[in-house]
């Protein structure tokens, strides 16, 4: 017999180095990762707490400085920071300053500065300017350079000015140059150094001016006018109206206030007798002249809150028996319509009935009618 050959033998082959290194320090591998995924989470955990404290703060900041409608109201998202920060309290300004941050503390005092001045307190204003000089002289609000933040202006136009398809650019004046805290202190005292021109100063009824009150519907109140002698037409047909009685029963047939889309002074419209007990507002109409013209009177009275002037009339006339009432300062109708009176008791009442609700597209507008009827009860002469 023949001898059978052995058969090879099946073997395994020996783990490679790599192999060998990774099974050795595998657990060690983990653990690293493991440490790495852990720092980098700890790490986003400290800054993003870091980031949430910061907004917080800052947040609190444009708080302070009354800015905060600025990000959320879109009629106020191009208002100033003098406008924001002339409605905050001096007091507590200068409270955010004493807890304020070294990043906040230079800006909480510009803004002292600037709402010390709107309100004539010049020393306060001075020596807020000078705290932020001393305190933080490298700071961006201190230091001088040739040109620091400011509005260019543009010059003038010659007398006939530029006509519309004139290729020319309008030219600006130069630069000032300074810091914000010098351009600060200039507007200062040319604010202490101004004097409103004459003819802008209120004139006010005198003691002695005739005057009639009037009581309206719906739980709005009274409100007092004094007629103006400088306008005589309207004030002797003014005080005929008020005799007989003219306005009773006549509604408020518009408001204007300022809405979202344009702005409008506080004002309110009355005197038309087609309101007069009548409820249906279809039937309103101020297509019927005026049966209480009188010629246009030419006086320097500017319309301040509380100003009762005549609607315009046809031909250059006067309505003496169709008023407006301003309950905020509106100058823009000085010279065109006839001032004749001043609403010397009562403003609130009809700041109440400016603010009455309208129909959503008039509140969209800001003009219309109010929602509720709100009539003259009574009129009597004082």
């Amino acid at each position: 017999m023949s001898a059978i050959p052995p058969t090879a033998l099946e073997g395994t082959q020996a783990p490679s180095q790599i192999e060998q290194l990774w099974d050795r320090y595998r657990t060690l591998a983990y653990v690293l990762v493991a440490a790495i995924v852990g720092a980098l989470g700890v790490d986003y955990g400290m800054t993003e707490y870091k980031r949430r404290q910061a907004d917080s703060a800052w947040a609190e900041f444009t708080a302070t400085l009354g800015m905060q409608a600025t990000y959320t109201d879109q009629e106020k998202i191009l208002q100033s920071v003098t406008e924001s920060v002339g409605s905050t309290d001096v007091a507590k300004l200068e409270s955010a300053i004493a807890a304020a941050s070294e990043a906040q503390r230079p800006y909480l005092l510009a803004a002292l500065a600037s709402r010390a001045a709107s309100a004539k307190q010049w020393d306060k204003a001075e020596a807020a300017l000078g705290d932020l000089e001393r305190q933080f002289p490298n700071h961006s609000l201190v230091k001088v350079t040739d040109y620091p933040v400011q509005a260019v202006e543009q010059v003038k136009a010659s007398k006939d000015g530029l006509k519309p398809n004139d290729p020319k650019k309008p030219e600006y004046k130069a630069a000032e140059k300074g810091s914000a805290v010098s351009r600060m202190r200039a507007q200062i005292a040319a604010a202490k150094g101004y004097a409103a021109p004459a003819q802008f100063a209120r004139i006010d009824p005198p003691a002695d001016a005739p005057k009639f009150k009037v009581e309206l519907s719906g739980g709005y109140g009274s409100f007092v006018i004094a007629l103006m002698p400088q306008v005589p037409k309207h004030l002797q047909e003014a005080l005929k109206l008020v005799e007989a009685g003219f306005w009773k029963d006549i509604a408020i047939d518009e408001i204007r206030r300022s809405s979202k889309t344009r702005k409008n002074p506080q004002e309110l419209h009355f005197g038309l007798e087609s309101t007069r007990g009548q409820d249906d507002r279809s039937k309103w109409t101020d297509t019927e002249p005026s049966t209480h013209q009188v010629d246009f009177e030419d006086t320097a009275l500017s319309h301040f809150a509380g100003a009762v002037s005549a609607r315009n009339g046809a031909d250059g006339k006067s309505c003496a028996d169709r008023l407006w009432i301003c309950v905020e300062d509106a100058p823009r109708y000085d010279g065109e319509r006839v001032l004749f009176g001043f609403v010397v008791e009562g403003l609130d009442n009809l700041k109440r009935v400016c603010e009455a609700p309208m129909t959503a597209q008039e509140e969209e507008q800001g003009i219309g009618k109010p929602s509720d009827a709100i009539r003259v009860v009574s009129v009597t002469k004082l």
